[in-house]
């Protein structure tokens, strides 16, 4: 590690401050935190250290002895941070972009069984249960946050051990830790029907990072969430599913921007039709052509598959009377010939509502 050179600092400090390395143990039993960054402070037997550089197994430290008023501690803390600017991206964004760089090859390269290599740094601090989310976000280059404030964003909106990992140009990487997933979960304290409040839950975690990057920095932004994973094994495969998520659900689904692999199980399939035979089976199976075309019978229909076929739930989510809803699924069934309250014309009518969605939304 390189020692900090702090002489533009002595002026405010005069002989009161020591450079100090501690080992992260050390650094850890003094009060400071796991992942120490620049500028993070915790009081020490020769004063207050502050953090002035990291490396994967030491920090190093300037201690403060005088007794700093919190202007001159928060003026103290900027002054750091903007030398460590200035002299480049930061240990752990270098890290997490050599780790981006490696998955991003691979994944291009259909390599999704391929484990994270030692020789990168980031490996170690990939742990057994993360979840994984990705972030696209389409809106232009200048209105991108700096790696350092999405960063910031992501600690603070999901945990401190959260892990941001570009990858393409507007395309991040975040791995979270599973106890958010085990708070929530747990908090009803029920265990029926577990893995559906899991997935419930990791849609609202992947809702609300949607909604706080366009709310911070808007644009049109699309999240993809999976289960928990080991990401040293499975971090490439976890990618390359999340990245066909997004793709099925802006094609299959416009206007969404929170997709989730469990429910595009039929669009994965049906993406891989011919588009000829796609579009020589919803002309077969539609008597009218214009039949998905009007909105009503779109909203309908989507709304209808949504809450699972249940009438009652379909209305109260449309804010329709129920039998204003029977009456509009009666309609369907005299045009199609197909009733979606039977199981097998259901499916029929969901296959063929996607296929109408891919073949006329190019």
């Amino acid at each position: 590690m390189q020692q900090f050179n702090w002489q533009h600092l002595e002026r405010l400090l005069g002989d009161q401050a020591t450079t100090s390395v501690y080992r992260l143990e050390e650094w850890e039993q003094a009060g400071g935190g796991k992942y120490p960054e620049i500028g993070d402070a915790v009081k020490l037997p020769k004063g207050v250290g502050f953090v002035i550089q990291t490396s994967d197994t030491e920090v190093q430290v300037l201690e403060v002895g005088m007794e700093l008023t919190p202007l001159e501690e928060a003026l103290l803390v900027l002054l750091l941070k903007q030398k460590n600017s200035r002299n480049g991206a930061t240990e752990l964004e270098r890290q997490a972009r050599q780790l981006g760089e490696w998955i991003d090859q691979s994944a291009s390269a259909g390599e999704r069984h391929a484990e994270v290599p030692e020789r990168l740094e980031l490996r170690s601090r990939l742990a057994d249960g993360m979840i994984p989310f990705l972030l696209l976000c389409d809106q232009a280059g200048s209105q991108m946050p700096s790696y350092a404030d999405l960063d910031k964003a992501l600690r603070s909106f999901m945990a401190e051990d959260t892990l941001l990992i570009p990858l393409r140009d507007q395309e991040w990487l975040i791995l979270a830790p599973d106890h958010l997933l085990a708070e929530a979960v747990s908090e009803d304290g029920e265990t029926e029907g577990q893995d559906d409040d899991e997935k419930a839950v990791l849609g609202s975690l992947a809702a609300g990072l949607q909604q706080m990057f366009a709310g911070e920095w808007g644009g049109d932004c699309h999240v993809a969430v999976g289960e928990p994973i080991d990401p040293v094994e499975s971090v490439v495969h976890a990618v390359i599913i999340l990245r066909e998520t997004i793709v099925l659900g802006r094609k299959f689904h416009i206007g969404m921007q929170v997709h989730l692999p469990w429910f595009v199980h039929l669009e994965r399939l049906l993406i891989g039709v011919p588009e000829s035979v796609r579009n020589r089976f919803v002309e077969d199976m539609i008597g009218r052509p214009d039949l998905f075309s009007d909105p009503e019978t779109l909203s309908t229909l989507d709304a209808f598959f949504a809450m699972d076929c249940n009438v009652s739930e379909t209305a109260k989510k449309l804010f329709i009377h129920r039998n204003t809803l029977l009456y509009r699924l009666d309609k369907i069934k005299q045009e199609t010939g197909l009733d979606v309250r039977s199981f097998n014309d259901a499916v029929l009518v969901r296959i063929l509502l996607l296929l109408y969605k891919v073949t006329k939304r190019k």
